[in-house]
């Protein structure tokens, strides 16, 4: 039987393409997207920043890369690129997580830090690293710190 597959992605918003809002884009995205994965047993978590898309897939190896095809030629984004890929023992996101935070969650600082765990195209997040880039993107001090530097 074949086992659990992920692919993580980060890729450059193309904000003319999410209409009416870039939200509101986002909102159609993961309404289509929610039904399609559930349909093919996918699992994983979404986040739009407001300027790029953070996404993990999870399931059987040839639907996460079906599903990844999909994604990657979708017009609406730019500058994909793998973060970490292969196969997993479990699932780190049994539900679909969706976050749309419009961008006000994260500092410069916060950026910075990103940033320099993504400049090393050589170097694979484990699901683990993925698991807390996705927790410092998502985190409540983080969104704080954006209100008082704002």
């Amino acid at each position: 039987m074949p086992g659990l597959y992920h692919i993580c992605y980060l890729s450059v918003a193309k904000l003319s393409a999410l209409q009416p809002t870039p939200e509101q884009g986002f909102e159609a995205i993961t309404a289509a997207a929610l039904k399609a994965n559930a349909a093919s047993g996918l699992t994983g978590c979404i986040i739009f920043t407001g300027q790029h898309f953070l996404q993990v897939l999870e399931g059987l190896q040839d639907d996460v890369e079906d599903t990844f095809g999909r994604i990657s030629r979708d017009t609406r984004h730019t500058d994909v690129r793998v973060l970490s890929e292969g196969p997993i023992e479990a699932r780190e996101f049994p539900e679909m997580a969706v976050s749309c935070d419009g961008g006000q969650s994260l500092t410069a600082e916060a950026l910075t830090e990103i940033s320099a765990v993504l400049d090393f195209p050589q170097h694979q997040l484990h699901i683990r690293e993925i698991r807390t880039l996705l927790s410092v993107i998502t985190q409540t001090s983080r969104k704080q710190d954006a209100l008082l530097a704002g």
